[in-house]
């Protein structure tokens, strides 16, 4: 038999039995697709790195090996996010500062340093947008069905997009702070009710699923069981949601917050295009759709009011909606936005507002009082600026609950241990991520602290090129010990600043005071867990003065301890989400109030 024939005998053998045994075939083909896949990869990535120039010229970021065409790491990447993209900068060693990934047939820089993503983030000449990947969220995730994209750029990213920038300006915070705070003050009394049954409680107590142990015959007496995070999460959730869009929506749609927990649970595989059939998505679709339609209502009977119309029964008082909530309903609907638009584009505050805050307090309480030391510190701390007030008896029969006092700006700028106890918890449990697109090729650079932490004997620059995007896991730099020593320890005075020795005068004085009477300042420093420039979370200064107000009136009224592991603290372990961790396990507590300090 010739060459030829066996070759075509080969070939009909293979074609008949690929026919009668398609399964196992297309198995084979895949497996044989994936090896090569890896293969031509791999040469590629060792290309790159070998061949890059010498010196400080621009390199080209090397696309690490995958074994799937075109999907690329997207598995990886959806499933393991921050500890995926930090293990591998781990592996990488030297070369770890930048590399890429290759995602849905584009191209993904991971940055990783801290000098680069300062670069990235804060110099506005910096040629990127996040305006794809918005677009990309808003598809995805919130399912708009492609009504933020069709309203015209220039007012979706000038008037729309503008009002949130009002959250930063004194004028709003301010405003949101003191409904914030005089919600805190009348409800953390109740944070747990003494109410036994489910309906007569409130709905942080129910999804904490609060159980009464002992009324005693007074509050100091009274004893609790909850689970810790849903019972802050939803008692946080209720407040800020009420500030934000008013009480009468937490009033109609009393689940708003556990549809929008559902929702979240499923970010990663929307944000990869996972469609409402796949398994475990059902749940999570029904909820966003609950969540818009929610909006959408609410949306329509604002503008009924602020038309002077008669919203209806279920709207008897739209006065308390914030500025930002009105401001940007009426620009979408200026806009001509569809209802879809303005009530996912709004259903994306409600989202963003709650996702990171609320967790974060969880995890602050957390690892406050897994440390008796530093709760015994703390308390000593912040007692001036958070007062125990017990009403005047009157002789009713039905006397009012005490309440708190709180000086909300004293606790963010006289009380350095609560607020660095706030920069560890999200170090170490808010792994966010900013996502830009390259709109010009452009040039990054290293400096010289980067490089020597990675061991190089030079900083380095790479190019990244028009259409290519960039990934800054800030997990991965927060996580790091060549910045944060010991990284697993929760150590809130690393944030602490130190005066520098130019600043000091004789005797060891500085500004004029005694070294140890000096004012303490609490900085990040290389920590960017709100990005930062011109496309910084909006939310950034309502959020920090949130979280320290929760935090010390939760530290202040109560005290807590678990129910589990012997009564010791044990960290729950982590579950991956769209904004802050969330704990794997149940944390279940024992609470009981603090009548006065």
């Amino acid at each position: 038999m010739s060459q030829q024939e066996r070759s075509s005998s080969f070939l009909h053998h293979t074609v008949t039995g690929a026919l009668h045994h398609p399964v196992q075939s297309a198995i084979v083909l895949l497996f044989i697709t994936a090896v090569v896949t890896r293969v031509i990869t791999g040469l590629q990535y060792r290309a790159t790195v070998s061949n890059q120039p010498p010196g400080n010229s621009p390199r080209t970021v090397p696309i690490l090996p995958y074994w799937i065409p075109w999907i690329g790491h997207a598995i990886n990447f959806a499933a393991g996010g921050t500890a995926f993209l930090t293990a591998a900068a781990r592996s990488l060693g030297g070369n770890g500062s930048i590399y890429a990934l290759w995602m849905a047939n584009s191209k993904h820089n991971v940055v990783t340093v801290p000098s680069l993503a300062k670069q990235i983030l804060m110099d506005r000449s910096s040629p990127i947008t996040m305006e794809d990947f918005i677009y990309h969220v808003m598809k995805t995730f919130w399912g708009d069905g492609g009504a933020i994209k069709a309203i015209d750029p220039a007012l979706l990213w000038g008037n729309i997009h503008g009002v949130l920038s009002g959250m930063l300006r004194e004028s709003f915070v301010t405003t949101a702070i003191k409904v914030t705070v005089d919600m805190v003050q009348d409800r953390t009394w109740n944070l747990v009710s003494g109410a036994a049954s489910p309906v007569d409680q409130s709905i942080w107590e129910r999804q904490g699923s609060v159980e009464i142990l002992s009324q005693g015959k007074s509050d100091g007496d009274f004893v609790a069981e909850a689970s810790l995070m849903p019972l802050i999460r939803y008692f946080v959730g209720d407040i800020a949601t009420t500030v934000l869009f008013g009480k009468d929506f937490m009033e109609n749609n009393p689940n708003i917050m556990p549809d929008l927990w559902e929702m979240d649970t499923r970010f990663n595989l929307f944000l990869a295009g996972a469609p409402s059939w796949f398994p475990g998505m059902g749940g999570p679709a029904k909820a966003r759709e609950r969540i818009i339609q929610a909006i959408d209502e609410h949306h329509q009977a604002l503008f009924k009011y602020l038309d002077g119309q008669d919203p209806g029964s279920r709207w008897s008082d739209m006065s308390d909606v914030s500025s930002v909530i009105v401001d940007r309903a009426r620009e979408f609907k200026a806009a001509g936005s569809s209802p879809r638009g303005w009530a996912t584009g709004n259903g994306a505050i409600l989202w963003a507002m709650n996702i990171n805050a609320n967790a974060v307090v969880f995890w602050m309480v957390w690892y406050v009082f897994s440390t008796p030391s530093l709760l015994q510190e703390i308390r000593r701390e912040i007692a001036p600026h958070v007062r125990f007030h017990q009403p005047a008896a009157t002789g009713l029969p039905i006397k009012e609950q005490p309440k708190l006092e709180i000086d909300v700006a004293a606790l963010w700028t006289k009380c350095p241990l609560l607020k660095g106890a706030f920069f560890e918890a999200m170090r170490l449990e808010a792994p966010s991520m900013s996502y830009k697109m390259v709109e010009d090729d452009f040039v990054v650079y290293e400096d010289e602290k980067d490089a020597r932490s990675l061991g190089k004997k030079e900083p380095q620059s790479w190019l990244l090129k028009k259409g290519e995007l960039i990934c800054i896991p800030h997990g991965v730099h927060q996580s790091d010990e060549k910045y944060f020593r010991d990284p697993e320890r929760f150590d809130p005075r690393r944030f602490w600043a130190k005066e520098s020795q130019a600043e000091k005068g004789q005797n060891g004085h500085v500004n004029g005071e005694a070294e140890d009477d000096a004012e303490i300042r609490v900085e990040y420093k290389t920590m960017k867990v709100w990005g930062g420039g011109k496309q910084m979370c909006k939310g950034k200064t309502f959020a920090e003065r949130e979280v320290v107000l929760f935090g010390a009136a939760i530290i202040m009224q109560w005290d807590i301890e678990p129910v589990n592991n012997g009564g010791k603290w044990v960290h729950p372990g982590r579950i991956v989400g769209a904004g802050a961790m969330n704990p794997k396990k149940d944390v279940r507590v024992r609470m009981k109030r603090r009548e006065g300090w």
